[in-house]
């Protein structure tokens, strides 16, 4: 199986300058092609000053697919960035302030391609449950030069009035689609699918990821490439074996996107504690003739567990889909450093630029740097190795050995377990099911002989 094509809409800002001059002057320039299509720059319909690299649809399925494609987006920004200045301005981040001056946000956002309304459906509904966990890993404050830190998970999501969390979807036809629109439309007000954080897109077989903060630095966007083409192949797999993404409670759902906008990594999130035991009283439900809804909205019995946790197994339950990619740990390394840092604390790029800023360095330098360096990891490849030359460097080997493997950390352990001892009591046990418990024979029966 291969990796599905995928498409990327870079957010970008233009800060002193006029971005509708800077547009011009790319446009007159050129931008770079990417599978045979141009990479295309737009303003955004309704914040003039924000501006949007969209590549075309591209396998990003190999190491080098993926170094062609973000080489020639680095390009195009820097070219983006060069016109700013040239205008009088500067290029920065949406929620990046250069100057004393909030600033909008905006939002990197993501096309993820299927080969079948199979395989779409079950799409949406896994990159639905995983939501609030890539709310909690993209999401980021805003950066205002000189001002109080800004510690919420997603103040991009806080924000906005535009964002709906993705509804479960038994179906992509037409018509339950249509049925979907207007249940928005009589609860939310809403009547647009792609208002959802997930969603998908009729006529083309496309998936909508909309619910990833656009980031500070061209390896974070990677490191997203990455994840979402390992849960696109997740899918894939899944329709393959014939297997479809359950629902889950939309109370849950929403409860969990709340905390992750709000607390982001720090969030405790709230997972279903008995799931097994919930689809068993279900099919019991079922089976009696109940509908099926009465049983699904019941409150699940529920435990917490931390963000950083859950993104952790998250990652480490994708390594198959990681090595199948060919990934590297340089490339997934901005994710890495959000759970795997010896410190405890996550790493990323934006806190380097803070500490650009404290340090009196050229901050608009270092914004370019970080928007335009296209290597695996980038600037906090460098960080990490600078901060932590031992315990970093052993973070990557073990990383790469399972990358390498293609076994997650928890099939290692199952595979290195030594087997158990022929003579041990367990055996015994279960050899003497039919005796007493030290495993002699089991005297006769009643009217029985003794064999």
């Amino acid at each position: 199986m291969g990796a599905a094509r995928q498409a990327l809409a870079k957010g970008l800002m233009v800060q002193g300058a006029d971005p509708a001059a800077v547009l011009a002057a790319v446009s007159r320039s050129g931008l770079p092609s990417l599978g045979g299509e141009s990479i295309r720059l737009e303003q955004h319909p309704r914040r003039q000053e924000l501006l949007r690299l969209t590549t075309p649809m591209t396998w990003l399925g190999t190491r080098g697919a993926r170094r062609e494609g973000f080489d020639a987006l680095g390009y195009a920004i820097d070219m983006v960035a060069t016109a700013a200045r040239q205008a009088g301005g500067m290029l920065t981040a949406p929620g990046l302030s250069l100057g004393g001056s909030a600033v909008p946000l905006d939002g990197d956002t993501h096309w993820l391609e299927t080969a079948d309304p199979v395989e779409q459906e079950v799409l949406c509904n896994l990159l639905r449950r995983h939501s609030p966990l890539l709310i909690a890993i993209a999401g980021r404050g805003s950066f205002v030069r000189g001002g109080r830190r800004d510690r919420i998970g997603s103040r991009w999501l806080a924000d906005s009035h535009e964002h709906l969390a993705a509804r479960f979807l038994a179906s992509v036809t037409e018509r339950h689609l249509y049925r979907v629109q207007a249940e928005l439309r009589r609860r939310d007000g809403i009547s647009h699918l792609d208002r959802m954080d997930v969603a998908p897109l009729m006529g083309n077989g496309s998936v909508l990821v909309r619910c990833l903060d656009a980031q500070t630095s061209l390896a974070e966007t990677l490191a997203h490439v990455l994840l979402l083409s390992a849960l696109a192949l997740r899918a894939r797999s899944m329709v393959k074996e014939g297997r479809r993404e359950g629902p889950v409670s939309q109370r849950l759902l929403e409860e969990n996107r709340a905390r992750a906008i709000s607390d982001g990594l720090r969030a405790g999130m709230v997972e279903d504690k008995r799931p097994r035991e919930r689809e068993r009283e279900r099919e019991r439900d079922r089976d009696r003739g109940r509908r099926e809804h009465q049983v699904r909205d019941a409150p699940p019995d529920e435990r917490k567990i931390p963000a950083r946790q859950a993104v952790r197994a998250l990652l480490d339950d994708l390594v198959p889909e990681f090595s199948r990619l060919d990934a590297t740990p340089e490339e997934i390394l901005p994710l890495l450093c959000l759970v795997e840092l010896p410190g405890g604390q996550p790493l990323r790029a934006q806190d380097l630029l803070t500490r650009s800023a404290g340090n009196g360095q050229a901050l608009p330098e270092a914004v370019r740097t970080a928007l335009t360096d296209s290597r695996p990891g980038g600037l906090l490849l460098d960080a990490v190795l600078a901060e932590y030359p031992g315990s970093g460097q052993l973070m990557l080997n073990v990383w790469r050995e399972a990358l390498e493997s293609g076994l997650s950390l928890r099939a290692r352990r199952d595979h290195d377990r030594p087997p158990a001892r022929s003579g041990s009591r367990p055996d015994q046990r279960r050899r003497g099911r039919a005796g007493d418990r030290r495993g002699r024979p089991a005297g006769p029966s009643k009217g029985g002989k003794q064999q």
